[in-house]
This record gives C-alpha cells, sequence and structure tokens, in this order.
C-alpha cells in the first residue's frame, strides 16, 4: 500500500488489515509489522492497527513500545473499549492496579455492559487487596457475560480468561453468593425439596454450575431463566384469574387514561438514558419526534402515589389483585404511551419468572407487537394478551395517533405459590449481593486512591 499517496478510505483500511492478518497467518512478523506502521502513518485513527502493533511489541518484550502503541489508540481513538481494554491489561501486567482501575471506570461508565471490563476490574481490585470489590466486579462480568450468551463454556470464554475463569466463578459463588445459597436453603425448608426443584435449577444455571439454555433461539433472559415452565412467547391471560377484573372495568381505565392524555402530566419517558446516551438501538421509527411514554402507577417496586390517585379506579384495581412484587425490581404498571411513528427496536426481558399482561385501551391502525417464535400480534381495544417477554420482540405505531395499553408485569401463573415467595426471596438476595452503580465504582476507585 503507497499509504503517503494513496487517498485513505474505509476499504483501504480493511484492506491493509486483512493483508496484516495474513501475514500473521503466515507468521510472517515483520511484513506485518511493516503493513501496520504504514497504516497507521495513513490513518492514525485505526484502533485496531494501533493495537496489533501493541501485542507484538509486547511479544517480542518491548513493553515500552507495546504501551505508547496504546497510548496513541487512545489518543486518535478515543472511547474505543478495546483500547481501554488494552491499556488496563498492560497496566494490570505492570503492576499499577490503581492505573487500571481508574481506566477501567471510565470505560464502564461509558459503557456499562463491556462484560470484559469488568472481569479486568475484579483483577484489579483483587491484585488491590479489595477482594469484596473484586467479587462484586467479577460477579458484574459473569452476569452480563452470559446474558449476552458469552461464558457459558469455554468456547464462549474469552482466551485470556480460560484459564481463570472457573476459578472466579467458584470464589463468586462461594463468597458472594453465600447469603443467597443459605436464602434458597431456608425456602428449601420451609417448602420441601421437590417444591423447590425447579428453584435450585434455575439458581445453578445462574450461578454457572448446570448449562442449560431455553429450548428456543429467540429467547434469552437478561437475568434468571426458571427451567421447566411451559414454552412459548404466548399465553393465555385468563390464567390469572384476576385479568376478568381488568376486562369488566375497561371503560373505567380507558376513561382514566384518556384523562391521563388529555392533562399531559405525569407522563415521562418509559427508557431513561444517561446524558449523552444514544436512543439509537432503542427508538426507531419515521415519526417526527418517535417517543415511547409511560405513566407509572409503579416503577421498580415504587408506588407513584400521586399516579394512583389521578385513577382510583385503575389504582384500586391494581390493588385487589396479586402483584408481582420484588424489592427495588417489581411491580412495573403504566399506562404505556407509544408515539405515533414509534418503533420499539427488538429487546429481550429480565426473566420467565414474570411476564407481560396488556390491556389494549386506545389502539389505533397500524399498531403491532412482534414476538420471536410467535408471530405478530395486533393489539385490539379490550383484549387482553399476555406475553413471555425474554422471547425477542418489538413494537411499532406506524399510525398518527398515540397508541396507550395497560402495561403490568406479572408473575408466570405456572409457577406454584411457593415457587413465587421462594423466588422473590432469592431475586432479593442475588441484588443485594451484586448491586453495584457506576456511583459505587466511582467511589470505590476513588477510595482506593486514598
Amino acid at each position: 500500500m503507497n499509504a503517503r499517496s494513496a487517498p485513505v478510505t474505509d476499504a483501504t483500511v480493511r484492506a491493509a488489515l486483512a493483508r496484516a492478518h495474513q501475514h500473521l497467518a503466515d507468521k510472517n512478523v515483520l511484513s506485518a509489522e511493516l503493513e501496520l506502521r504504514a497504516l497507521v502513518e495513513a490513518a492514525p485513527d485505526c484502533a485496531e492497527a494501533w493495537l496489533l502493533l501493541s501485542e507484538l511489541a509486547a511479544g517480542r518484550g518491548d513493553g515500552a513500545r507495546a504501551r505508547g502503541c496504546v497510548d496513541a489508540a487512545a489518543r486518535h481513538a478515543p472511547g474505543v473499549a478495546a483500547v481501554a481494554l488494552q491499556r488496563a491489561q498492560l497496566q494490570l501486567a505492570g503492576g499499577e492496579q490503581l492505573d487500571a482501575v481508574d481506566t477501567l471506570a471510565a470505560l464502564l461508565a461509558r459503557q456499562p455492559k463491556q462484560y470484559v471490563g469488568w472481569l479486568l476490574l475484579g483483577q484489579a481490585f483483587d491484585s488491590a487487596g479489595r477482594h469484596e470489590l473484586a467479587l462484586r466486579a467479577w460477579s458484574q462480568g459473569l452476569r452480563l457475560g452470559q446474558a449476552a450468551g458469552q461464558l457459558t463454556g469455554m468456547a464462549s470464554t474469552p482466551p485470556a480468561f480460560r484459564p481463570v475463569i472457573q476459578h472466579i466463578i467458584a470464589q463468586v459463588n462461594a463468597q458472594l453468593y453465600a447469603p443467597v445459597i443459605a436464602g434458597f436453603e431456608r425456602m428449601r425448608a420451609q417448602f420441601g425439596a421437590a417444591e423447590m426443584a425447579r428453584l435450585e435449577h434455575a439458581l445453578a444455571v445462574y450461578l454457572g454450575a448446570r448449562q442449560d439454555a431455553p429450548a428456543s433461539v429467540h429467547q434469552k433472559p437478561k437475568f434468571l431463566y426458571f427451567p421447566g415452565l411451559p414454552q412459548g412467547p404466548y399465553h393465555d391471560p385468563f390464567l390469572h384469574p384476576w385479568t376478568a377484573r381488568l376486562v369488566g372495568s375497561f371503560d373505567a381505565i380507558r376513561a382514566e387514561a384518556l384523562a391521563v392524555l388529555e392533562a399531559d402530566a405525569g407522563i415521562e419517558q418509559f427508557l431513561q438514558f444517561a446524558p449523552g446516551q444514544s436512543r439509537d438501538g432503542y427508538l426507531g421509527g419515521a415519526g417526527s419526534k418517535p417517543s415511547w411514554d409511560a405513566f407509572f402507577f409503579f416503577r421498580h417496586g415504587r408506588r407513584y402515589a400521586e399516579n394512583h390517585a389521578r385513577c382510583p379506579v385503575t389504582s384500586g384495581l391494581l390493588d385487589s389483585i396479586e402483584l408481582c412484587e420484588v424489592a427495588g425490581q417489581a411491580p412495573e404498571v403504566c399506562f404505556s404511551v407509544l408515539q405515533p411513528g414509534t418503533d420499539i427496536m427488538p429487546h429481550h426481558g429480565a426473566t420467565n419468572t414474570r411476564l407481560v399482561m396488556h390491556l389494549p385501551l386506545l389502539v389505533p391502525p397500524g399498531c403491532a407487537l412482534n414476538v420471536r417464535g410467535g408471530g405478530e400480534h395486533a393489539w385490539r381495544e379490550g383484549a387482553p394478551m399476555m406475553f413471555d417477554d425474554t422471547f425477542e420482540h418489538e413494537a411499532w405505531n406506524r399510525s398518527d395517533q398515540p397508541r396507550v395499553i395497560l402495561l403490568m408485569d406479572c408473575w408466570n401463573p405456572h409457577l406454584t405459590p411457593a415457587e413465587r415467595i421462594a423466588t422473590r426471596h432469592v431475586v432479593e438476595l442475588i441484588s443485594t449481593a451484586e448491586n453495584f452503580t457506576p456511583a459505587d465504582l466511582e467511589q470505590a476507585a476513588h477510595a482506593l486512591r486514598g
């Protein structure tokens, strides 16, 4: 490649990288390095080339050159996760644990689902003598990685972690999750081993002791998979005895929802975005202002008392039924308002121990829900429907009017009463053990700095 005279395009960068990789595959390291050096001269923002140069330098024992290449990548291509990860690895290898924590904290503040970053952060905390923080960081990494379909076996584990991943899992399970396991044992003593067999199976999957996965490729719970429940994305809403009461009060609930829309107060965005976080991948559509809004009665288990007071019929019904209650997580109940021209992009829910109930209140033409493995569902006003949101699903409003439904999560009706009680107890213990927010991370990094 004549890098100095030829125009630099994406195609020329890809071609140079391909040649460099081929040289490496042929064990022609010198040719690969010359190709990569020419590339970073022509395209200094090519992070991949800098990182490959760093790896080659590290491989021949030139730590200073390896660090210099990563620093160059950070200058020319800021915000690239792979750069931060490689920088943190070099810092850890050099005994600079506190610098590695700072590097990873900055990355995870931008990309909190970067599971490799959490695993490296655990190593950094562990090397710095902060074992409890290490366990929590490792736990976060394991959970996020498995939710992304990784860390479910050696084939899906990054090579750098294969020698230590079983040791990490064993430490996390034995120490961080000891209260969770003790809580499960209390439930088994209370309800009996047979009644708790499915929850025991679910907990073993969650802790990595078993590798079971849903039968459908479309079902990917982001948090907890509970084996042994009936398959399929759609379920009969009347399996809940209280559904008939919702339907019977349709007119009054709808009137309260329309009054909320008319007042245009108390409505907020359903999806909360951090400052600077893009909606891409979450919302789309042809509308001028795509938006998914909500008037919450409960969110993450917190009751919105003022909203209940404004809608007494809906509130009274909610108070009269068995809601799915999990501290800090559920119930989640709202008037869900999908604005004209809005698409909710494909996504997965947290756990199949909960299903999602819809009572459609205002449905203009051109509105539908699509659940992979179950097909498209067009809502009908007054006709309830219930589905398992751990199956990939999307929704859209292609009309010029808002679509409004009463949306609520509810217990999967195929759980026994004992399983509901025990699942709530175990999930609350898991949440307590794992809770590690960006604010916690910032405080931990600051504490290490002293």
